[in-house]
This record gives C-alpha cells, structure tokens and sequence, in this order.
C-alpha cells in the first residue's frame, strides 16, 4: 500500500503528556495541503512550563479577541498560564472530541493508502498524539505505529548528521507563529521538497 504523509504539529503545555495537556493538533496532507485540520483542546488540569506556555499560546485562536488582556497575552509582562489554562477550558473542546474527529479525518484524507504522521521532531509531536489517541479514541491512533521524523528523513538523503530541512532556505509563509497548523503547513511544504529530491 501506497503511503500518504500527514504533516502534524502540537502545542502543549509542558513537555510531557499525560502530566501535561496538549493545547492544539494542525494537521495537513503533504502533497495537499489544502486538505487540514486544526482543533484546540481543553487543558486536562493546570500543570504547565511557563516557557511552553509562552510559545505554545501565541497562534491559539481562541485568544484571537483576548490579546488586549495582559495575563493571557504571552508577549505581556503579567502574562499568566494558569489564567490561559482556565480560558481554555471554557473555550475549547474536549479531548475525546477533538481526537475522534482527528482519526475520522485522518481516514477520510488516507482512503487506499497507509497514513503516515510526519513531524519535526516526531519525538515530541508523535508522542503526544499517541497518548491522546490511547486515551481518548475508542478506534486507537490510526497512523499505528508509523511515522517520519522529517528532519532525520532529509539527513539520510543528503548524507548529513547535522542537517535540517532549514538548510533547504524555503520560503516560510506562516502569517501566525507557533499556530499548530501554520507550522503543519510550512512542514508539509519544505518536507515535499524533500521528497521531490527523493524523486530525482
């Protein structure tokens, strides 16, 4: 069976799931990445990095009519997590939602192929994906246990350790940072070109 990549990106609240909660999935199919999927979750308690809270709260949607509030505002000095957290557990969706209709679109965008997450680092995008998956889908992860790491996919083309699609010097088009899904797309996009490579 063919396979057909999906480009995945998380935000989360600290580094771990499980302890901590993932904030958002952006997803798109590589080759197409017109065909997306974007959701935020609730938080499932009030453990959080500071840090990761900072960059994972900058492109959450739900604070699109917020920013003018200093504590949710991870750019503003009274920035704070705990109040973001509690915001998000009003505005956002249940996880056991969000993960059904990931896997539903999942094999929907995948009908004749094997699915295939691809992430950069697959480490830590693919590990909060599977637990949410083992926890809140009753069908399980449908990516099994497949999946690319892109940025170690294009060191085994160019024969580099060191290597990252960076080095490529794409274009980077995301109009919002650390948005899951503007980074699902940019990923999906420079990884292509690696498999144009691939091709040639």
């Amino acid at each position: 069976m063919s396979k057909r990549y999906i480009s995945v990106d998380i935000e989360a609240s600290g580094p771990t799931p499980g302890k901590y909660s993932m904030l958002s999935i952006g997803a798109c199919v590589v080759g197409k990445t017109s065909q997306q999927f974007y959701e935020e979750l609730k938080p499932l308690n009030f453990n959080f990095q500071r840090e990761a809270m900072e960059i994972g709260c900058l492109g959450l949607y739900c604070f699109k009519d917020t920013q003018h509030l200093p504590a949710l505002n991870p750019r503003a000095k009274e920035f704070s997590p705990r109040k973001v957290l509690e915001h998000m557990k009003d505005a956002a969706e249940e996880p056991s939602q969000v993960m059904h209709k990931f896997s539903e679109w999942i094999l929907k965008e995948t009908v004749g192929f094997q699915p295939i997450m691809a992430a950069a680092p697959i480490v830590y995008d693919g590990m909060f994906i599977n637990w949410y998956f083992d926890n809140f889908c009753m069908g399980g992860n449908p990516f099994g246990h497949s999946g690319e790491d892109m940025n170690s996919f294009y060191r085994g083309i160019v024969g580099d350790c060191n290597a990252r699609m960076s080095d490529l010097q794409l274009p980077d088009n995301r109009k919002v940072p650390h948005n899951a899904l503007e980074d699902a797309i940019q990923q999906a996009e420079w990884f292509e070109k690696v498999l144009d490579i691939i091709k040639r």
